[in-house]
């Protein structure tokens, strides 16, 4: 009898957890800030030639990247480059940060007819590619997550704001 309430547990949560957590963050977002973290590789042309990448996929749907704003795009990429060993390991991280206050706070506003000046940053979307290759195709492959990652914003950005693809 235990072992069935336990399944009947985790079948309806898993009804109930079906939607994404961040559907709908990223309706009206036109503008990023874009913030770019190479970690376990000192190379600035690379780096250079990736963040223009990125800039420029995302200005092929009139998503313009801005200096000291929200919502902030912060690009995390931790590389171990092992030329010794056979493997090589990556992550590439995507999160977008934008202000929010807590809900208390808002009613309290709502209620005072003031704006709350105690606003709080929020991760309101987070996408990650975790992978392993030759230290040859490093380069490659890491960019290859770079742009499954941007596609995958785009497929919720449109998805959150479809208006945009008339």
């Amino acid at each position: 009898m235990k072992k069935w309430m336990i399944i009947l547990v985790l079948l309806f949560s898993g009804l109930y957890a079906k939607d994404t957590w961040y559907e709908g963050n990223l309706k009206g977002i036109e503008e990023l800030n874009l913030e770019f973290n190479l970690k376990g590789l000192e190379d600035a042309v690379w780096e250079n030639r990736v963040v223009s990448f990125i800039e420029l996929r995302f200005l092929e749907y009139d998503i313009r990247m801005v200096e000291d704003q929200m919502p902030k795009l912060v690009v995390d990429i931790h590389l171990i480059d092992s030329r010794v060993e056979e493997v090589s390991s990556f992550l590439v991280l995507y999160s977008v940060y934008n202000y929010s206050i807590s809900e208390p706070m808002y009613y309290k506003s709502l209620a005072d007819t003031l704006i709350t000046k105690q606003f709080m940053t929020s991760k309101i979307f987070s996408h990650e590619i975790m992978g392993q290759t030759t230290s040859q195709n490093l380069y490659r492959d890491v960019e290859k997550a770079i742009n499954q990652l941007i596609s995958f914003f785009i497929d919720q950005w449109y998805t959150d704001n479809p208006m945009k693809q008339f």
